[in-house]
């Protein structure tokens, strides 16, 4: 009996197979449920039950900080908008600062004009410039800002020898000018009288001369102001050591170069050179100096070429002879024609 009770034992196959139909069954039954449940009515809340639910409740704004709502002073998680706001509007914000600090100033003392000083004036004191500017303490510093040109051009028109004068303002209110002066060049001599001659070619009549320092420029002997003037424009463009050389100019007209000029050296030698040639033809001088051995006389009138002052001299009065000759028959000729 005990054996036919006892059930056979099952095979592994049997076994899976087995638990597959349970499985089965389970998610059979799982789906039978959720058609059941699919087929029954829903219900539905009515629109009395819902209010009754709630009854009359305020409905709650969500409230939006001051700061945040303008989008400048926002909280850090939006720095990013804060940076695109004000890279929009700091033209506008640095534009009301200047206005604000302008009109600070303006009506400040510091606007009105503290001292005026000069830098580079060696024949002028700064009071005479300052003088000449027409500035005043109580002046407004953007009125002598914008005039400063002007103020410059009045400075250089009341003294010849002021070559350039620059007006600079110190902040807050004070003035400079800047003064560079023209060089002293030559002296002019007309009659007994001396004058001196700038580097522009100007000269200065009203300004006596010291006997005294005469010596350090060269002295141009009855030149007039044209002339005066042509001379010191090739003056100035020789060398030093060679304008050091130069002590008297005089006037040797010829037929042939009405603006020739003789030049007295220091060394002892004489250059006779057209005046209109002087700045391209003198700086040959100092290569034929070098070759000389006795007081000569360098010609450059036509070419270059140097003798002694004997012999130039015994030919200038030879060539004075001729002429006179040739004048005193041409007169003769003249006269036997009349009679």
């Amino acid at each position: 009996m005990a054996d036919k009770d006892k059930q056979p034992e099952l095979t592994p196959w049997q076994q899976e197979h087995a638990e597959f139909q349970k499985k089965k069954q389970e998610e059979a039954a799982k789906l039978a449920r959720e058609e059941k449940r699919k087929k029954q009515p829903a219900k539905v809340e009515s629109v009395i039950e819902k209010y009754e639910a709630t009854p009359n409740q305020p409905v709650k704004e969500e409230k939006i900080p001051f700061f945040k709502r303008f989008k400048v002073l926002a909280a850090p998680e939006e720095k990013g908008e804060i940076s695109q706001v004000l890279g929009k509007i700091w033209p506008f914000i640095l534009v009301i600062l200047l206005i604000f600090l302008s009109s600070i100033y303006v009506i400040s003392p510091l606007s009105k004009i503290a001292s005026f000083t000069a830098t580079g004036n060696v024949h002028e004191s700064t009071e005479q410039i300052a003088e000449a500017t027409g500035i005043k303490t109580n002046d407004h510093v953007w009125q002598v800002i914008q005039k400063s040109t002007a103020i410059s051009t009045k400075i250089e028109q009341k003294f010849p020898r002021v070559k350039s004068a620059k007006i600079s303002w110190v902040f807050p209110n004070n003035f400079s000018a800047k003064i560079v002066e023209y060089g002293e060049s030559v002296y002019l001599k007309t009659g007994d009288a001396y004058q001196l001659v700038l580097s522009n070619g100007d000269i200065l009549a009203q300004e006596p001369v010291d006997a005294q320092k005469r010596a350090a420029l060269p002295v141009l002997d009855g030149f007039n102001a044209k002339e005066v003037k042509s001379f010191v424009a090739a003056y100035e463009t020789l060398k030093p050591e060679l304008k050091a050389q130069i002590t008297t100019v005089t006037k040797v007209p010829t037929k042939v170069t009405p603006d020739f000029i003789a030049l007295e050296m220091k060394d002892g030698h004489q250059v006779r050179v057209p005046l209109s040639q002087m700045a391209e033809k003198l700086p040959y001088y100092t290569s034929v100096a070098s070759n000389l051995t006795e007081p000569s006389v360098v010609d450059m009138e036509a070419g270059v070429y140097a003798k002694s002052k004997d012999a130039y001299q015994k030919d200038l009065d030879d060539e004075k002879e001729k002429e006179q000759k040739a004048k005193e028959t041409a007169a003769k000729q003249v006269s036997r024609t009349s009679v």
